[in-house]
């Protein structure tokens, strides 16, 4: 629609001083002078709701001061309350005091949250402090509680420890003395069968029996008291404690009752003390297992009421945080009236600025941009789909003088060019595509073939392609190919849009047997996709000639094949030598560890005259100060008797402590890996060598560091304290045999702490360099390469088996380090053991 005005219309004028002029009055003009109006109704609308929303934004800044940081806190105050709720029974579980510890720090600081919340809540809620301080006395109760069960529990584990400690030494005690009453019955027995039977060997045989009977049942009753303590130590109830209590209370009856048996018996006095010591532990006043035990639920039990109260209180919190939530909301209801009538003024003046807007609006769009615009657009848009939809035959309305009917003349030039483009790019690329293509319609007729595709699907001998049904595509496959195909198009047309709305389009792929021109066979792969052109539904058939991929496919199935039977049959052979592999090295372990053993038992052979002697001087010096005790008190002077005997006292332990040292070598080593501590090992290996030491006059430096370069603590590695033990001892045993002949005898044993990077490998904390070095004359060139083979020796014949520093090398591997020979020569020979610091 086009304009013309002239002066004496009010209109536009065209150029100066030519009243004949006109301008063209488009779309542009008419839309800005529409939009001012609407424009100018808009400013007055929104100064309208700037004075309500400035009454508004008052209430607001009223309710975001004052009742919104309440209700935070409130909040905060019902989440630290919570999670003191979640966090206090994970404190009363818990396991260790480091675990204990933090937790009760986690706890802490959530209370002293929740009291610096109490304080800024405005105004204060009453009864809100007291509350909270019982929260505190309550946990503050509960972590004592706590740390009581976890102190038990560790008594509890201290007692069952001695208790196997004391089992191993009751077996120990009792095998012997069972055996030798057994050896005394057969000798008086054969004394008796022998025909000379006498009043001695009667007295003899009977006695010896009922020490065998008595010495039996204290075997059998010594070892289920230790069960019925054992087990006392973790039973769940009291009820089951008591239950084990009267069990255990029959058996001790029984132990002492038997004991009385050997009343009188030299041999069993440390059978009778042992009994004792197991008697106390059983049910001793202090100490004993099932009296810890049962404190042990008693504490338990008063931490579960600790969490009940603890869950009250909590509540009791809740409750009053509710109340003061209450408070917050019936203000901030208060608050949202006000709110509502700020709104309520400023929606009617919003709704009155609207309703002129609308009629002004609405008379814009239904006079001019409906019934001129939005009709011609309709049309133009409609034809525009129609092009894009593949329909280049859609009407394109022409008519007007504005920017509409430039754009429908732009709208036909592009549909005359698509129709000529379409077709000309639609033949060329069908007749240059290396594939073979046909197009059909819904019903599967043929509509168009390339060559490649006529030489896969040829028509039936005697009938030219296009003839009647001979036309179809299914005609031209095999029978399975042409019932799918049928079934495919039988579902023809497809609800897929020409512009692919709705979802992907349904295809189908199939291998079929087609037809080539001489009549004979072909496998064809067949893919068929529904496409639109010009608004109807067309099949696009893909052919693919599976002749060649057929074949290599069967020739790789047999490849296949062939190879996964080889495989099959070499996977049988490596699990067998795999499993033969894991029986000999549990063997060589098996072996490995007798070795160790036996390497022990040696040692403590070779050491027998020195601990012998070690043992010999303090008996003497026990003789000779009971001696002088007995005259002592013999002349009144007890004071000087007492003396005696202290140093008497002091004498044992000290036998005492050699023969426990003995017994902790000869015992078979713990196979896990720990913290050692360095210094007292190499002193324990030293102190079975020390009569050797003094009578040879061997002289010992050490060159210990007394702690870590900065933490201060003890020097550690990660090893076993018996096996580290025994390496240093067959280094000491095999350094004094060194010496033996020496003019200087010395022996040095240093440890140092090897930073990263130097010898440590990079492991994380270093690693501890041990050296033993002999001022001996050293070992030869040749022999050193074969040092720590087993049954290699230096030593004459007769000295030396050569298993200590193979089993030794062997026991250092284990730990991850390394033992080798650092140096030997005239001047001796230096034994260096890298361990990883622990």
């Amino acid at each position: 629609m086009s304009a013309v005005a002239t002066p004496s219309s009010g209109g536009l004028s065209g150029r100066p001083g030519n009243g004949a002029g006109r301008l063209r009055f488009g779309i542009r003009v008419r839309l800005f002078l529409a939009f001012v109006a609407v424009a100018t109704l808009s400013v007055v609308a929104c100064a309208l709701g700037w004075l309500s929303y400035d009454r508004l934004g008052g209430t607001l800044d009223e309710f975001a001061e004052s009742h919104l940081p309440a209700l935070g806190v409130a909040a905060k105050l019902a989440e630290e309350g919570g999670a003191i709720i979640a966090t206090a029974p994970i404190l009363a579980g818990s396991r260790t005091e480091d675990e204990m510890d933090a937790i009760r720090d986690t706890l802490g600081r959530r209370l002293t949250t929740l009291r610096a919340l109490t304080d800024a809540i405005e105004g204060g809620v009453p009864g809100l402090r007291p509350v909270v301080d019982s929260l505190g006395r309550n946990l503050a109760a509960l972590d004592g509680t706590v740390r009581q069960r976890l102190a038990l529990g560790r008594r509890n584990q201290e007692a069952i420890e001695r208790l196997r400690w004391l089992h191993a030494d009751f077996l120990d005690e009792i095998d012997p003395l069972v055996a030798d009453a057994r050896f005394n019955i057969q000798s008086a027995l054969a004394t008796v069968e022998s025909g000379k039977p006498s009043a001695d060997a009667v007295r003899i045989l009977r006695e010896e029996n009922r020490r065998s009977e008595a010495l039996l049942q204290i075997g059998a009753n010594g070892n289920l008291a230790v069960g019925l303590v054992a087990r006392a130590a973790t039973l769940a109830t009291a009820e089951l404690l008591d239950d084990n209590a009267g069990f255990l209370d029959e058996t001790a009856d029984r132990l002492q009752r038997d004991l009385t048996a050997l009343a009188g018996w030299a041999d069993g006095v440390s059978l009778r003390q042992l009994v004792g010591q197991l008697l106390d532990l059983a049910r001793g006043a202090d100490g004993s297992v099932p009296a810890l035990r049962r404190e042990e639920l008693e504490t338990a039990a008063r931490g579960q009421a600790l969490l009940a109260e603890n869950r009250d209180i909590v509540a009791r919190l809740n409750g009053l945080i509710a109340r003061q939530v209450q408070a917050v909301e019936q203000d901030s209801r208060a608050a949202a009236a006000r709110s509502a009538g700020a709104v309520a003024f400023g929606r009617s003046a919003l709704l009155a600025s609207a309703l002129v807007s609308l009629l002004v609006a609405v008379l814009v769009a239904w006079l001019y941009v409906n019934r001129n615009l939005i009709s011609r657009l309709t049309r133009l848009g409609d034809a525009a789909r129609a092009i894009a939809a593949g329909d280049l035959k859609a009407d394109i309305p022409l008519g007007g003088g504005d920017e509409l009917s430039d754009m429908a003349a732009a709208l036909l030039v592009f549909r005359d060019t698509a129709i000529a483009v379409e077709e000309a790019n639609a033949q060329a690329i069908i007749d240059n595509a290396q594939a073979g293509l046909a197009i059909t319609d819904a019903q599967g007729v043929i509509e168009f073939v390339n060559p490649l595709a006529a030489a896969l699907i040829a028509p039936p001998p005697g009938v030219r392609a296009g003839e009647g049904e001979a036309g179809r595509l299914a005609d031209r496959l095999d029978a399975e190919a042409a019932a799918r195909l049928a079934a495919f198009f039988a579902r023809a047309p497809f609800a897929q849009a020409p512009d692919g709305a709705g979802g992907p389009a349904p295809t189908l792929s199939i291998l079929a047997t087609g037809r080539r021109p001489d009549g004979g066979a072909v496998p064809v792969q067949v893919g068929v996709r529904p496409f639109w052109r010009r608004q109807r539904q067309r099949f696009i058939v893909t052919l693919t000639d599976m002749t060649e991929r057929l074949e290599a496919q069967h020739v790789l199935e047999r490849t296949v094949q062939e190879r996964t039977t080889d495989l099959r049959a070499t996977n049988d052979r490596l699990e067998r030598a795999i499993a033969e592999h894991q029986r000999t090295e549990r063997e060589l372990r098996e072996a490995q560890a007798e070795l160790v053993q036996a390497g022990k038992l040696a040692a403590l052979g070779q050491l027998a005259a020195g601990v012998g002697h070690e043992l010999n001087q303090p008996l003497a010096a026990i003789r000779s100060y009971a001696h002088n005790g007995r005259k002592l008190i013999g002349l009144g002077r007890v004071e000087e008797a007492e003396g005696n005997l202290g140093k008497i006292a002091d004498l044992t332990a000290r036998m005492a402590n050699i023969t426990n040292h003995l017994k902790r070598f000869a015992r078979r080593p713990d196979s896990r890996l720990g913290a050692v501590e360095l210094a007292p090992v190499i002193q324990g290996a030293l102190s079975l060598f020390g009569n050797r030491l003094r009578e040879e006059a061997v002289a010992v430096e050490l060159a210990l560091p007394d702690a870590g370069p900065a933490s201060g603590t003890p020097l550690r590695v990660r090893a076993e304290e018996v096996r580290l033990e025994q390496v240093l001892v067959n280094l000491l045993s095999n350094a004094l045999d060194a010496v033996a002949g020496a003019p200087v005898r010395r022996i040095l044993i240093r440890a140092e702490v090897v930073e990263d990077g130097e010898e440590s490998g990079g492991e994380e904390g270093g690693a501890v360099r041990i050296e033993v070095r002999d001022s001996g004359s050293g070992i030869a060139a040749d022999p050193v390469a074969q040092i720590f083979d087993p049954f290699f020796t230096t030593k004459p014949v007769g000295t030396g088996l050569g298993l200590g520093l193979s089993i030794s090398y062997n026991i250092v591997r284990d730990f991850g380090g390394v033992l080798s020979v650092a140096e030997s020569g005239p001047d001796g020979t230096a034994f260096v053991l890298t361990l990883t610091r622990a």
